[in-house]
């Protein structure tokens, strides 16, 4: 697959492509050890331990209703429609009938999708979800930050309760000052993040099982919502949900892609300086 380059300067050199399939940005991750989890958090984040991931790259925000309706038209795949009484859904619930997503909410992440769904689209666009330490390592970048910008909660720099929105917003309204370091937007916040991990304990092992595709059991979720508080300890880089539901208003995902798996036939090799 052909994917055009770029680079940005940030706080950290950026590297961006853009994916042909789906036409998404994707920022390149170098490979390295991080520091994930964290000893002060919930009891699920313990304890912090070192991780090494190969060098990939992700979607720079979560896929969108447009993006998502580009899918569902190419396919036929089943839109985000339901009718149960646990979940709020009336902003959110697609046409089905016209199978588009709710006026006005086209660039909003899209929600309602189950792990099934996510994987569906991932698999469409020639991608897969990320892993849980490959999530984290995106998200905190490389010195063990709190959220993406800092170890200082900043209420303006994402969508989370405090923010006070109390829905979706636009993907990258937050950008660049809730940006992680190389880049990636809406990190924490907005919606929570469906993975491939299965929900284990720490520390993370990529060859437990926990990896498997095809086994049974909840997936973790990363990210916490625009739902979500600083009181509940569910909106900062290391949080982490298990996904015991099939979908929800403030649920949603975003794609990655091995590095050695990208071909890229313009511009400059990832990782280097622009």
């Amino acid at each position: 697959m052909s994917n055009k380059s770029k680079e940005m300067q940030g706080e950290a050199s950026t590297h961006i492509i853009t994916w042909e399939k789906d036409g998404k940005e994707m920022v390149y991750i170098p490979a390295g050890e991080f520091l994930m989890g964290s000893d002060e958090g919930r009891d699920n984040e313990k304890p912090a331990h070192m991780v090494y991931v190969d060098a990939f790259y992700i979607d720079r925000y979560p896929v969108t209703n447009e993006e998502y309706k580009r899918f569902v038209d190419a396919t036929g795949y089943p839109v985000p429609c339901y009718d149960v009484e646990w979940a709020d859904l009336y902003e959110y619930n697609w046409d089905p009938d016209e199978r588009t997503p709710p006026k006005g909410k086209e660039k909003h992440p899209v929600v309602l999708v189950k792990w099934e769904d996510a994987q569906a689209y991932a698999a469409w666009a020639g991608k897969r979800l990320p892993t849980e330490a490959e999530w984290e390592r995106a998200a905190r970048g490389t010195d063990g930050r709190r959220w993406p910008w800092g170890d200082e909660f900043v209420a303006d720099r994402c969508n989370i309760r405090e923010s006070n929105v109390n829905g979706t917003t636009p993907v990258g309204q937050y950008s660049p000052e809730g940006d992680t370091p190389e880049g990636v937007g809406d990190m924490v916040g907005n919606v929570w993040e469906w993975t491939s991990s299965l929900f284990r304990p720490y520390p993370y092992d990529a060859n437990d099982g926990r990896e498997s595709r095809v086994a049974n059991g909840w997936r973790v979720l990363r990210g916490g919502s625009w739902l979500n508080s600083l009181a509940q300890d569910l909106a900062h880089c290391t949080a982490r949900l298990d996904g015991d539901f099939l979908f929800f208003n403030n649920v949603g995902f975003r794609c990655a892609v091995s590095a050695e798996d990208v071909d890229e036939t313009e511009g400059d090799e990832p990782g280097s300086s622009g």
